[in-house]
């Protein structure tokens, strides 16, 4: 469910380096936020399941 809280900043992130209004490093930054979401997700769910 977080994760999904992370698809309209993807969406924005790609809009921007697509008008030209931000560079290539604000898109990477987008996916690796996106990235340690989802993997502190996986963590949590784990510990949650005991």
């Amino acid at each position: 469910m977080m994760i999904a809280c992370c698809i309209p900043m993807l969406v924005i992130a790609v809009a921007l380096v697509a008008t030209g209004v931000a560079g290539p490093g604000f898109l990477v930054v987008a996916v690796l936020c996106t990235a340690m979401m989802a993997l502190m997700m996986t963590g949590t769910h784990g510990k949650d399941s005991r």
